[in-house]
């Protein structure tokens, strides 16, 4: 029976042999390690195995002093093992932190392109679907309505399936593995701030390793926190809107022949950029200077505001004025600057 090489390399094991029996007058031969040669021994002359290296030391050397080179060679083998190990774990964690980054780099890229929720979850569920080598797999999100991203099942019995793990994981707040069937992580900020979960399934090629939960886990940690800031800037955004909305409203109330005004140029005005393929951030400046065009008003007296009849000269003139009183009201607001050119002019022609 041929015996098979192990991942030791023998060099650095013969060179510091032949240093020290050199040194100490004996003779030793380093050969491949076969079956006939381990049978080999006389009483000056032994032959040490040495499997993991796939090579077998021959020593000449005075009978009393055989036990003390062999036992020699072993430690010296030993010590190389270990640090052949040591070695070996190092480079493979270099490599393991390196593919973590690299999948890193990889989704922020893609999520760089992400113009909406949504295109950020596909990108993240693509990441973990390439780097996993699985043939499907889903992404919930845990907000107001749990939203579930799909990508490249097999059959709505599949895409249950992963539905279905997906929830446990979320409960358990436990990654899952079944090696040859799915991984299941939980995504979370913290114990009790959760996000969702990510669910893979089958791989297209052999099953789950550690080294894929390791990455995933990372993965799945860095997207926890993507979406909790999106989850938390959208409340903000909520809640800026609505302040707004408040003072549109109070505006217009103002003027009861212009009350729902300013709600409806936002709607018309979110219609056309559709229609002109406006959208991301520019479509919410636009949306925020259609609600607040009419600002200036606030600035106008009531007797003008409510007046039934024409307006004398003078009065007009002072309602001309709304659009810079607007810019003027908002001008302090770092957040307002780029949209009171619409403000401003919005009655130019």
């Amino acid at each position: 029976m041929h015996v098979q090489n192990s991942i030791y390399p023998a060099d650095r094991l013969k060179s510091i042999l032949e240093t020290i029996t050199g040194s100490l007058g004996y003779e030793v031969r380093l050969l491949p390690l076969t079956p006939e040669r381990m049978a080999k021994s006389v009483e000056d002359q032994i032959m040490v195995p040495l499997p993991e290296f796939g090579l077998q030391v021959e020593i000449l050397a005075p009978p009393d002093r055989l036990a003390d080179i062999v036992n020699l060679i072993k430690n010296l083998a030993a010590q190389i093992r270990q640090q052949e190990d040591e070695s070996l774990s190092l480079t493979e964690e270099i490599v393991e932190r390196y593919q973590q980054l690299s999948i890193l780099f990889e989704m922020s890229e893609r999520l760089g392109q992400a113009k909406d929720y949504g295109a950020k979850a596909g990108a993240v569920l693509e990441t973990a679907l390439e780097s996993a080598n699985a043939l499907g797999g889903c992404l919930l999100l845990d907000g107001q309505e749990k939203t579930l991203y799909f990508l490249r099942t097999e059959s709505e019995r599949e895409r249950q399936y992963l539905l279905d793990l997906a929830e446990m994981a979320a409960q358990s707040q436990k990654p899952s593995v079944d090696e040859h069937r799915y991984i299941a992580i939980p995504l979370s900020v913290s114990q009790r701030r959760l996000v969702g979960a990510l669910v893979l399934g089958r791989k297209n090629r052999g099953q789950y390793r550690s080294g894929d939960l390791k990455i995933l886990t990372t993965l799945s940690a860095y997207a926890a926190l993507l979406f909790d800031s999106d989850r938390l800037y959208r409340d903000l955004e909520n809640m800026f809107f609505g302040t707004v909305r408040s003072l549109v409203e109070a505006i217009d109330a103002k003027d009861p022949r212009t009350k729902g005004h300013s709600e409806r140029v936002r709607q018309f005005s979110l219609i056309i950029a559709q229609d002109l393929g406006i959208d991301g951030a520019e479509v919410k400046r636009l949306e925020l200077a259609a609600l607040l065009h009419d600002v200036g008003k606030i600035g106008l007296p009531d007797t003008i505001l409510n007046n039934r009849g024409d307006l004398r000269p003078e009065q007009w003139k002072l309602v001309k004025q709304h659009p810079q009183m607007g810019v003027a009201i908002m001008s302090p607001v770092p957040h307002f600057h780029d949209i009171l050119p619409a403000i401003g002019e919005h009655h130019e022609r």
